[in-house]
């Protein structure tokens, strides 16, 4: 009697077990909550190099950002971890920024989506999605400022890509915005 109650409960142990079972979405999640990822794609083939440059910087004068480059397989999936607010930011070549934000070229199959510029690197940007608190837009300009390794760019000419707002303000120079 004891021996098949025992053998019973023992029974149960593997199906708790692979009721339990790990997904890693959750962790996922997480883990884009702790880092600041800095998106790029294999097709656009200067956009990931730089972000790992300029994840360098911004872990040098913003190490709490926690940043990390993060590279997607297609434009595709550059459409719709932006698109679905997965991903904060995006580094990528300016006309590519361009077509994604008027859904053209390499995203003609795909609605437009809305971005703003934080940092304009000359034939690659930096950009946002406009939801990014200004403060945040701030400091992550702030950053790239304070590292003096790239020129400043004239915010006030050519500017194909709307400016965020928190991005401006650091770029005059003004202090932190309110959180």
């Amino acid at each position: 009697m004891l021996n098949r109650r025992f053998l019973f409960r023992l029974s149960l142990v593997p199906g708790c077990l692979l009721l339990l079972g790990h997904a890693p979405w959750g962790q996922w999640q997480v883990y884009r909550q702790r880092h600041m990822l800095f998106l790029s794609t294999r097709e656009d083939k200067p956009s990931y190099p730089f972000s790992k440059t300029l994840v360098s910087i911004i872990e040098l004068y913003l190490p709490e950002a926690s940043p990390k480059p993060a590279r997607a397989k297609d434009y595709r999936t550059v459409h719709g971890l932006l698109s679905t607010d997965q991903m904060p930011v995006a580094v990528l070549s300016k006309n590519v920024a361009r077509s994604l934000i008027l859904g053209e070229k390499e995203f003609e199959n795909y609605a437009p989506v809305e971005m703003k510029l934080l940092y304009d690197f000359g034939d690659i940007v930096l950009i946002t999605r406009p939801q990014m608190p200004e403060d945040h837009a701030w400091r992550i300009v702030d950053a790239i400022l304070r590292s003096k390794k790239f020129k400043p760019f004239d915010y006030e000419k050519d500017l194909s890509i709307y400016l965020h707002l928190g991005a401006l303000k650091a770029l005059r120079g003004a202090p932190i915005p309110d959180e």
